[in-house]
């Protein structure tokens, strides 16, 4: 078994849980407390961490070294004080301290694949790639969670679920555990639990105003916006998520008339099956003309809102005005 690890990828939470279970695997309870060191690669260089784990266990037995951050593996630009021996690192690689366990953290998308360094990674450590979910094993992810967690949860909740959520991880996990210990063990999580429970988000109420334009309810309309502003919701942060909702129902118009599925969408927008569902509900409201229209339209209002040239408040309460 390697005992050098590289963990690179956006999707922080199975980086983390992947090193956890390297942690566990390696090291008892007792010896976690005394025999892991974490570094940050920000600031400690590359060779300090390597004489750590040239050293010996205090009590005997393996220890593991974590290093946090390790964006000298990637093309990010820095200007960070710390100088990194690429050269040592590449040595230690092939020979490295068998009792040792190394465990490179890299959160970004990808390594620089052309650094001698990372290709030699691929050898002679083992590299785990932890990226975002697609929306099929989001939904096997969830599914698995609360049976860990000893509960059922229905299709139609997942689908909630992730519309409220999205597809971040860590966010479900508190939000599953939360529900978990308010319906009780054994018991089945439903679209109401997930509606009650789940904590609101401002695009979860960008989504009400929508589908209230778009069934022209000017009052519900209003409501919302006015309870958005009520929580001190920025009118520039309002204007972009509408934008992207609209942007959304456009391109799920346009891939339905290419006759692809909800998972194909899903899949191609990088988006929730479920949120396709809503989106194809709209598309029948709006030509796809007015659509371009309403988008060419909220851009012009987001740079007059920047330049000072219309009130915030009453600039948006036109324009539902307007496309209602």
């Amino acid at each position: 078994m390697k005992s050098t690890h590289v963990l690179f990828g956006e999707e922080t939470y199975l980086l983390q849980s992947k090193k956890d279970e390297i942690i566990k695997s390696n090291l008892s309870a007792e010896e976690t407390i005394l025999n892991v060191s974490v570094h940050d690669a920000r600031e400690t260089s590359i060779q300090e961490v390597i004489d750590d784990c040239q050293m010996m266990s205090f009590l005997g037995g393996k220890r593991v070294i974590v290093v946090k951050d390790c964006y000298f593996l990637t093309t990010e630009k820095v200007k960070e004080k710390i100088e990194h021996d690429i050269d040592r690192l590449q040595s230690y690689l092939e020979s490295p301290n068998e009792e040792t366990v190394l465990i490179l953290m890299v959160p970004y998308e990808k390594m620089e694949g052309r650094k001698k360094v990372v290709k030699n990674m691929k050898k002679l450590a083992a590299v785990y790639e932890g990226k975002p979910l697609a929306s099929y094993k989001l939904f096997d992810w969830i599914i698995s969670f609360t049976k860990r967690e000893g509960i059922l949860i229905s299709n139609e909740a997942i689908n909630v679920l992730i519309n409220y959520v999205g597809s971040n991880l860590f966010q479900l996990e508190q939000e599953l555990r939360k529900m978990a210990l308010y319906i009780g063990k054994e018991n089945e999580l439903q679209k109401e639990d997930v509606e009650s429970l789940v904590s609101k988000t401002l695009e979860q109420d960008i989504f009400k105003l929508i589908n209230s334009v778009v069934k022209k309810d000017l009052q519900q309309s209003f409501e919302i916006l006015e309870d958005m502003f009520r929580q001190g919701e920025s009118s520039i942060k309002i204007i972009n998520l509408i934008a992207r909702q609209f942007r959304i129902i456009f391109q799920v118009r346009e891939l339905n008339g290419q006759g692809l599925s909800k998972v194909e969408m899903g899949s191609k927008l990088k988006i929730s099956p479920y949120v396709i569902g809503l989106s194809l509900d709209m598309i029948d409201s709006y030509q796809s003309k007015e659509l371009l229209s309403i988008l060419s339209k909220l851009s012009e209002l987001d740079y007059q809102i920047k330049i000072g040239q219309l009130p915030k408040e009453i600039a948006l309460e036109t324009f539902i005005t307007q496309v209602s």
